[in-house]
């Protein structure tokens, strides 16, 4: 990169609330509003697997990112198409147009899903290393802050103005968010035939799985440590501590959001000046001790306030710290998008399975005296404690063995 002049890492908490304020949509605001029109649960969790189908298969096309187009051209497309399906939701009944709806609503999510990679990528090439902790940490700011309020600001203009007007805000929104990508100056991949260009891909990627760092990143991706699979039960434990509607939208929602960019904005600035995995892993066990603390808490509203929005500022480090030592471990090769949301795809994989194991805590915890939150919670101490002891003998293995290698040995890496 040498001294080539880069935006400052703010600029990507504000591309990333597209992404935040679509989620959020799908999420928070289109549920609520197809239970008001009183449509059933099964259709309601059928149009919402719809919309996330997306994010979670988008390094099937991530490598067209790579494949010689800018990715600003890329972020600045799909936040148009985001922004246009967006609005058309606003027009459709979905009760009479239900398949309809649930289209041009997953289009929207996977625009967007297009727009982070984008994103990602841009925070890999353009700037330096010592910058990417503080892009990683607005980035997962703008993420979870946007979620949280894009969400909130979502149901609330469906609830209280015309749909022209709410369509019109959200583009206005998108877009807005999306004209600073104009300041970012991205170098121009080298064009190549297509068959070229993605067996070059293929190779720049396996060179980096099959590296130490690649495989060993790779294995930290799909620990459970630093998931934060609780928050995703965390409204259906709200009965156990006696919390009602109001919290549980409150706490989980714009307060929630706030806290955990907070915790994003620290995990960033951390990473810039330790080791970033060492960070996360640090921060997995900080989420763990508010798990505890939660766990083992007064069964009350405010016990249930102070936990939730503890293990969400916690996490935010832990997010934070882990899109850090992604960022850097990707570099600046041609296959940055695609590496990242490989990444990315793994990450997402450990966060569903420790859900499941959270919420089989919460039924085993259930039938005993310690309680179905505690059981819960239990479980996703136990879980990061388990994958901070593997991570921590692989780490130890590969040392003793660097310790044994004769000097004349290859690098490892």
């Amino acid at each position: 990169m040498g001294k080539a002049t880069h935006v400052h890492p703010a600029v990507f908490g504000v591309l990333i609330v597209p992404f935040g304020l679509a989620v959020g949509y799908a999420q928070v605001a289109v549920p609520f509003l197809l239970k008001a029109r009183g449509m059933e649960i099964g259709p309601i969790a059928t149009v919402s697997a719809l919309a996330s189908w997306p994010h979670g298969w988008k390094f099937v096309w991530a490598p067209a990112l790579d494949a010689g187009w800018k990715r600003r051209s890329w972020f600045l497309g799909a936040v148009a198409v985001t922004a246009a399906a967006l609005s058309a939701t606003t027009f459709i009944d979905p009760i009479a147009h239900l398949v309809l709806y649930a289209s041009i609503l997953a289009l929207a999510q996977g625009a967007v899903a297009t727009s982070s990679a984008a994103v990602d990528a841009l925070m890999a090439i353009t700037l330096p290393n010592d910058k990417k902790g503080a892009a990683a940490g607005w980035s997962m700011a703008g993420n979870l802050g946007g979620t949280g309020l894009g969400g909130a600001l979502a149901l609330w203009l469906a609830q209280h103005v015309s749909p022209t007007l709410t369509s019109v805000i959200i583009a206005v929104l998108c877009a807005g968010c999306a004209l600073p990508a104009l300041l970012i100056h991205e170098t121009p991949p080298e064009k190549h035939p297509i068959g070229r260009a993605f067996l070059n891909l293929a190779k720049d990627v396996w060179t980096m799985i099959k590296s130490r760092a690649g495989w060993t990143g790779l294995l930290i991706c799909l620990s459970p440590v630093g998931t934060g699979a609780a928050t995703q039960l965390f409204s259906a434990v709200a009965g156990d501590y006696n919390a009602g509607e109001w919290h549980v939208e409150l706490v989980n929602g714009v307060l929630g959001g706030v806290v955990g960019a907070i915790g994003c904005l620290i995990g960033g600035y951390l990473a810039d000046r330790m080791n970033r995995r060492l960070c996360y892993v640090l921060a997995g066990l900080l989420t763990s001790i508010c798990a505890i603390i939660m766990a083992f808490g007064p069964a009350t509203p405010g016990g249930y306030a102070f936990g939730c929005l503890a293990y969400q500022f916690a996490n935010g480090i832990a997010y934070a710290a882990w899109a850090a030592f992604i960022l850097e471990m990707i570099g600046h090769g041609p296959g940055v998008t695609t590496k990242y949301s490989l990444f990315t795809g793994a990450a997402n994989q450990a966060i569903s399975y420790v859900t499941w194991l959270d919420g089989y805590g919460y039924k085993w915890g259930s039938t005993r005296r310690i309680g179905g939150r505690a059981g819960m919670l239990g479980m996703d101490v136990l879980a990061t404690l388990a994958g901070i002891g593997i991570l921590g003998a692989v780490m130890l293995f590969l040392r003793r063995k660097d310790a044994t290698a004769s000097p004349d040995s290859p690098p490892t890496e």
